[in-house]
């Protein structure tokens, strides 16, 4: 939680009609990235703005048809691009928003319609100018992975040893692993078509015995920090290069 001089400095600065606590963190999340190639605002604490954005759900539990009202969303996005042009949002897979099905009866059915709802609330933040999404995931849901898992879409494991990724392959060409478990990555690469490999917390030498499986254009370097990370990022780009 911010302190009292944290939000009365924020709310001098910020320039929207109406804000609250999770415009300030959405706000802080971006501003910490800054420098990095490819910016995310947001988070798993984006879930309560999401659950709002859908009038048939209260108090967690859907009790009506699974629409959707964009508007608190589509001004987030609106906000975070005064911040950052060309950001992408991070948000909560699916499975991850708290939200139990007592209306359509059947777990497909209901997986079904909130990642369908999902698609509509991102075609939404995009034609306002964002990106792309971001979807933090527990586990490898298959019916989300078919509808969400696009070019502007890109599903993250939040915890990759003991995700599914064969699943997640099969309907992503972009490989998230921690640095730490690249030895995973030679035998992934060998049976799925993999365009991008994504290294967490990677240094020199980590990209360097990257080479051996992919060429250099086919590297990236990602993030991922739940807490308070004031020189997080910066780190993160000053390791992300490889010595020739």
């Amino acid at each position: 939680m911010p302190t009292v001089p944290e939000i009365t400095g924020w709310l001098k600065e910020v320039k929207v009609v109406e804000a609250d606590l999770t415009t300030y963190r959405l706000g802080r999340s971006i501003d910490a990235q800054e420098g990095v190639t490819v910016p995310a605002a947001g988070g798993i604490f984006y879930s309560e703005r999401l659950r709002g954005a859908f009038p048939g759900v209260i108090d967690g539990v859907l009790v009506g048809e699974p629409d959707v009202d964009p508007a608190a969303v589509v001004a987030d996005a609106h906000y975070i691009l005064t911040r950052q042009k060309g950001a992408w949002i991070s948000l909560p897979a699916p499975h991850m928003l708290g939200v139990r099905d007592g209306y359509i009866g059947d777990e497909e059915g209901f997986s079904e319609a909130i990642a369908t709802s999902y698609i509509r609330l991102m075609r939404e933040m995009r034609d306002a100018g964002v990106q792309g999404h971001i979807l933090i995931a527990d586990e490898a849901d298959a019916i989300e992975l078919d509808l969400l898992a696009k070019r502007k879409t890109l599903f993250f494991p939040r915890a990759p040893e003991t995700f599914d990724l064969e699943l997640l392959l099969e309907y992503q060409d972009r490989l998230i692993l921690p640095a730490k478990d690249l030895n995973r990555a030679e035998d992934l690469m060998e049976r799925f078509h993999i365009k991008r490999l994504i290294l967490l917390d990677a240094e020199t030498e980590d990209l360097a015995a990257a080479t051996a499986l992919a060429d250099p254009d086919m590297l990236e370097v990602g993030g991922y920090c739940e807490e308070n990370c004031p020189d997080y990022w910066k780190r993160l780009r000053e390791g992300a290069f490889i010595l020739r």
